[in-house]
């Protein structure tokens, strides 16, 4: 990438990049600012960076676009390109809703993704066909950029500016370039034999490309791969199409990543593997991909590859479910309705999940594995049998209105009665729908400040937490239970030792005396969860740990690694929040100390009424224009 010659001119701004690239962002933040001050369009871009995406700082949108700006008006086509994909967000955000501000943010974007483009910066390059592309497919919805209306022929500009990128060597648009001749566009023929060169250019790895294409573009492998696969166009070669799963996959391309678990599970070109199926699956369900969670949940029910565990399996099984793969939503549905797979029969829920099921036809996605789809006609026969008019009448209100959903955060909570379950509010503040391990549940009091949630729970629990009355004091043991980084450990609660170390948050806290600190670790996943003394009595709620921060030493700049100091909210505070949203019955706190009881028998009576909180949020009803994007890995220092 060639830099302009005020950024080379100007003070060192590669230390920032180094520090950066070596994971110290507070230090490159601290010196990007100091060089970004300065005028240098390099170090201002970088800044612009981390502030979009809250890297060493909070995520602050308007300054991103403040230093974007600054260094895209001193002719640096890094920010023009990342500057006009921004503005194509929020203009994309708006325009379905016809907003007069929509064409405002396009006709920006527009102008500095084509300055940049103009710069030969093939990134911008691509960035403008799509943009030409969006502009096409708009144009009789709403009013276009100047520059857009009197162009004779939109595509033809969308082929013309992807023909210039896709000449000077990037993956993405040679793709783009190949789809184009495969399918066809605009007034372009097609053709076969050119489709297939430009997807091999754009699949092979090349040491000499801009990252994160070195390895290839992991589309275009994942497309040569399905082609052999299929003998879609070429001879099929099974061997061929798993070269190229496997670069796809390990670029992190969940359908590849599903196709070699399929090509193992199946034994399609290689020796019939159950746990390397198993491995390629669960990299695919981490991502999301319905039917990789489905098939992995089948397989922790019947033990293939993997230790048999109902639990991973019934999650799994959700997960998939809630994104709208009709397989998993039948699954669902069968197992409320005869009580199977660690649930208890559940008519209302099992008409639910069939409702949702049948809207899709179940037989296509089933037929790799030769499952009878009858079996499903039959189960949601009887349960409608089971159920009145009324109820189902209900029920399909919900099934028409639903959408499908993505899992978004996770967090702990724990039972304070039999139906009353307490996590924190951030957990739940953005969910659309909320599970426990086997039911829905709603929120029925938040308080955003104190950081408490109340869920219900119609399904009652037989444990719940007992609380104890007087404070927590300093070099008290704790223990910390809880479920954290759900998609990477165990499915069964994790316990963790600590002590109180602080009686107090951060001095900046609004509240400091709410909370204590302690050194019990916790991760992303643990918050809501209880904090327990050493006879197993609740004594606080976990929230988020601190985390490392720059400090000023003297006037040297030292970037503080903080280690296991970990926030829980104190006793007197969660009661207040029972008083204020009239809860009297959660079990009585306890005013005396207990005998200490040893920590297997704290876990066990922890596992009893603390669980996962899983919340989803409704999937967008259609994916973003995707532009690419310039960060700073891609720029490069002395």
């Amino acid at each position: 990438m060639e830099i302009p010659p005020t950024a080379a001119e100007s003070s060192n701004y590669d230390a920032g990049i180094a520090a950066y690239k070596r994971g110290h962002y507070e230090m490159a933040m601290y010196d990007f600012e100091q060089r970004a001050e300065q005028g240098d369009p390099v170090a201002q871009f970088c800044l612009a960076f981390m502030y979009k995406y809250g890297i060493g700082v909070e995520p602050d949108i308007q300054k991103a676009i403040e230093w974007y700006t600054k260094s895209a008006e001193q002719g640096y086509a890094s920010a023009q390109n990342d500057l006009g994909v921004m503005y194509e967000l929020i203009a994309e955000s708006e325009l379905y809703s016809r907003s007069e501000n929509s064409i405002t943010y396009l006709a920006e974007a527009q102008k500095w993704i084509f300055d940049a483009a103009k710069q030969e910066d093939p990134t911008a390059q691509f960035n403008a066909s799509l943009l030409c592309r969006l502009a096409a497919s708009l144009s009789s919805v709403v009013g276009l950029p100047t520059d857009f209306t009197e162009t004779v022929d939109i595509n033809r500009l969308v082929v013309n500016w992807i023909q210039i990128a896709s000449d000077n060597n990037y993956p993405p648009a040679k793709y783009e370039l190949a789809v184009i001749y495969r399918e066809g566009f605009a007034e372009v023929a097609i053709d076969p034999e050119k489709s297939f060169q430009l997807l091999i250019q754009a699949a092979t790895p090349n040491p000499d490309a801009a990252p994160p294409y070195k390895h290839g573009y992991a589309q275009a492998q994942h497309d040569l791969a399905t082609m052999y696969a299929r003998g879609d166009g070429v001879e099929k070669d099974f061997k061929e199409a798993l070269k190229w799963f496997q670069m796809a996959a390990k670029q992190g391309i969940a359908e590849s990543q599903f196709s070699l678990g399929l090509a193992y599970f199946k034994g399609n070109g290689v020796n019939q593997n159950y746990k390397e199926a198993a491995k390629w699956y669960r990299m695919a369900a981490d991502q999301g991909f319905a039917r990789a969670q489905n098939i992995l949940a089948e397989m922790y029910n019947d033990g293939n590859g993997v230790s048999i565990n109902p639990e991973m399996a019934w999650r799994l099984t959700m997960a998939s479910a809630q994104q709208g793969y009709a397989v998993a939503q039948a699954d669902l549905a069968m197992n409320f309705a005869e009580g199977q797979q660690m649930v208890s029969r559940d008519d209302e829920e099992a008409y639910f999940w069939y409702g949702l099921a049948f809207k899709e036809d179940i037989a296509l996605d089933k037929t790799d594995f030769g499952i009878n789809v009858s079996k499903y006609d039959v189960s949601s026969s009887q349960v409608s049998d089971r159920l009145s008019e009324e109820q189902k009448s209900i029920i399909q209100k919900q099934v028409d209105n639903w959408k499908p959903k993505q899992l978004v955060s996770y967090g702990t909570g724990f039972y304070i009665s039999k139906n009353l379950i307490l996590t924190n509010a951030h957990v739940v503040s953005s969910a659309n729908e909320l599970r426990v391990p086997f039911h829905r549940v709603e929120v029925i009091a938040v308080d955003e400040e104190l950081d408490m949630a109340l869920l219900f729970n119609k399904h009652e629990n037989n444990g719940s937490a007992i609380f104890r009355s007087y404070p927590v004091d300093f070099g008290e043991e704790v223990v910390v239970f809880g479920y954290p980084l759900s998609s990477i450990l165990s499915y069964r609660g994790n316990i963790t030792l600590g002590s109180v170390s602080g009686l107090s948050s951060t001095i900046d806290d609004a509240h400091p005396d709410k909370l204590f600190q302690h050194t019990a670790p916790t991760q992303k996943g643990n918050c809501g969860g209880p904090v327990f003394d050493a006879a197993g009595n609740v004594v606080g709620v976990v929230l988020d740990p601190l985390t490392p921060s720059l400090v000023s030493n003297k006037g040297k700049i030292e970037i503080v690694d903080v280690q296991n100091v970990n926030f829980a909210v104190k006793f007197d505070v969660i009661e207040d929040f029972f008083q204020k949203n009239n809860i009297t019955d959660y079990r009585d706190p306890i005013g005396v100390l207990a005998k200490d009881i040893d920590l297997k028998q704290i876990y066990n009576r922890a596992e009893k009424f603390t669980v996962p909180v899983l919340c989803f949020v409704n999937k967008p009803e259609r994916e973003s224009l995707q532009l690419e994007e310039i960060g700073i890995d891609g720029l490069e220092w002395n």
